[in-house]
């Protein structure tokens, strides 16, 4: 097995995770919906999620190329990996719970942005550990989708929040096809 493919099948074992979560929230949403309100916020965040475990299982499987093995790698992967799985637990409340989808994502909003924001923070922190951040287009996308989450952090309304995970969604897509 080479370097690559070790460190590519642990970091597509925490990534898979988040997305079988997500799978599993989707599915615990639609055998509970006539008894909890599904919302809004919670179906855009979950497809976030969704779509930036892709983007980011897309991006390392572009960078393969002179990959090793080694606990700075695990490390960054693990840092960019773990919020993702995070989130995708944390926006769904616990099972059996009669609160609306809606509500534990208003109850918990903060925390589920900074999770939002913490990913591509952590590229962010090793692009500029390593040397790479620059005014090209991989970059300025990754500061936006750093602070698109912040951004919406100081607002409490249901509107604005919406129409944020709007934003970040369409904006997670525009990266997928980058």
């Amino acid at each position: 097995m080479s370097d690559f493919e070790y460190v590519f099948t642990f970091y597509s074992v925490l990534l898979g995770l988040a997305a079988a979560n997500v799978a599993t929230g989707f599915a615990d949403m639609w055998r509970d919906r006539r008894a909890v309100e599904v919302g809004f916020c919670t179906p855009m965040l979950a497809a976030i999620v969704l779509i930036a475990t892709m983007n980011l299982w897309l991006r390392f499987w572009s960078n393969w190329s002179g990959v090793d093995v080694g606990p700075w790698q695990l490390i960054t992967l693990v840092a960019f990996a773990l919020p993702m799985v995070f989130l995708s637990r944390a926006m769904f409340p616990p099972a059996g719970g009669e609160m609306s989808l809606e509500t534990h994502f208003f109850a918990h909003r903060q925390v589920l942005l900074l999770a939002l924001a913490a990913t591509p923070g952590s590229s962010i922190l090793w692009y500029v550990v390593n040397g790479n951040l620059t005014t090209d287009w991989p970059s300025i996308w990754l500061m936006v989708r750093f602070l698109l989450p912040l951004a919406l952090i100081p607002f409490n309304g249901r509107n604005i929040n919406r129409a944020g995970l709007v934003v970040i969604l369409a904006w997670v897509l525009v990266g997928l096809f980058r």
